[in-house]
């Protein structure tokens, strides 16, 4: 999380808050020439680095180290987990025991989560230096043999969505604006540009109901997804990152509106018309969630997203982004992580950490189980993950690595993280 973020979250919802180590111009032609080398079924050193878990903590299931630091956190696709590293290797991993399944040297840093589509995994390579051009890699998710690159020599890259049939990228400059940069729709058979439009430096971007909406510095842009007719933008000013959620008929997001700090915004999804707005209190986080919008910040509210018409408010602050409802309850975080009924908003239980930390976020559920991630401003700053039972309340254990850990990713049955070279998976 940015540290303008962290610092707003402090003021505003007293400890809240997660520090994270770790969550399209013109249509001329684009090189997509081949890099790096072959995919190879070993390790950097040429041996198998498959490690079981030596570790006495029973919240490992097993840990292995890829020799090069992580700079990709991983991401489970099933019986896959996919990472890159400072290296440039991506590596595909069994979720059953960490075994490696492929490596495919990039030469470069990985610089981004891994995507998966379809059979195809993708990243961005490079370095981040001035005038240092990025690239899209897109690999065989089985095999690791590569399928295609994408290098429009336009800076820094940036994946911010994709389709069963494209795959969008933005690029980024050192000098944030909120036009000039471009939006690329690449197809994920082949790599090439489909359509491409202008958009500005982007915090993310969403693709839903046939439209990609891109939140880019100052300034929201909104194109046809599939043929890039560009069908709306709009100015914001101090838009909340990661708040960007959109139903059929409605984007919404927060941002600062005439010195009002964290309002709640929901515009047409046609138009980018405004339709509401919510200001009862500062939001600095939202969730949707089979058809209800929950707000998180100086309280925790659910929301009608069509009309803004909030439903129920807690008087207590809280974070409920990163982890949806689950079996009718809402999770929040803070300086304690809180549950909520989520049709009426009354109070379940209330979990307050006994380790160090300034603040909990709830993360994932997988099964009964309600992963937590956590921050202090003392480095490590990523140190401790939790797991508690997600009906009670109750601690089932808490993890800690002693140096900065990514934020958690999950799969089917377990949280992944990963900390320097090495990947965790816990129970």
């Amino acid at each position: 999380m940015p540290s303008s973020r962290r610092r707003y979250l402090r003021g505003c919802i007293a400890t809240l808050g997660l520090a994270s180590a770790g969550c399209l111009g013109s249509n001329g032609y684009v090189e997509t020439s081949p890099i790096g080398t072959e995919a190879i079924p070993e390790s950097e050193d040429g041996t198998d680095t498959h490690t079981q878990s030596e570790q006495t903590d029973s919240s490992v299931a097993w840990r292995q180290s890829l020799g090069s630091a992580i700079t990709a956190p991983p991401i489970s696709t099933g019986s896959r987990l996919y990472v890159g590293t400072e290296s440039g290797r991506v590596k595909s991993l069994a979720t059953a025991d960490g075994s490696q399944q492929w490596s495919y040297d990039v030469n470069d840093p990985i610089r981004s989560q891994p995507i998966h589509v379809g059979n195809s995994v993708f990243v961005v390579s490079g370095k981040e230096g001035l005038y240092e051009d990025q690239v899209v890699v897109a690999l065989d998710a089985e095999s690791g043999a590569k399928q295609w690159t994408f290098s429009p020599g336009e800076w820094w890259l940036a994946m911010l969505g994709a389709t069963e049939e494209l795959v969008y990228v933005g690029t980024n400059t050192d000098a944030p604006s909120k036009e000039g940069r471009t939006l690329y729709a690449l197809a994920v058979s082949d790599g090439s540009v489909q359509w491409s439009g202008e958009i500005g430096d982007q915090d993310e971007g969403v693709v839903h109901n046939g439209t990609i909406y891109v939140a880019s510095h100052g300034r929201f842009y909104a194109y046809d997804a599939e043929t890039g007719e560009k069908r709306w933008t709009n100015d914001v000013a101090d838009y909340y990152s990661q708040t960007m959620v959109a139903t059929d008929d409605t984007l919404c997001y927060a941002a600062d509106v005439d010195e009002t700090h964290g309002t709640l915004i929901g515009v047409a999804a046609d138009t980018g018309e405004t339709v509401w707005r919510h200001d009862d209190g500062s939001v600095a986080s939202t969730t949707l969630h089979d058809g209800t919008l929950y707000a998180g910040g100086t309280h925790v509210a659910a929301l009608d997203p069509s009309t803004g018409e909030q439903q129920w408010r807690a008087q207590q602050s809280g974070y409920v982004q990163q982890a949806p409802v689950q079996n009718g309850l809402l999770y929040a975080g803070g300086d304690v992580l809180r549950s909520y009924d989520s049709s009426d908003g009354e109070p379940n239980w209330t979990w307050e950490p006994d380790a160090d930390v300034e603040g909990v976020v709830p993360a994932a559920v997988v099964s009964d189980t309600l992963y937590v991630d956590s921050w202090t401003d003392d480095d490590p700053r990523n140190r401790f993950k939790f797991a508690l039972d997600a009906t009670t309340g109750t601690k089932r254990w808490a993890f800690d690595a002693e140096r900065d850990l990514t934020d958690v990713s999950v799969g089917e049955t377990r949280a992944y993280v990963a900390a320097a070279d090495t990947v965790y998976a816990l129970e």
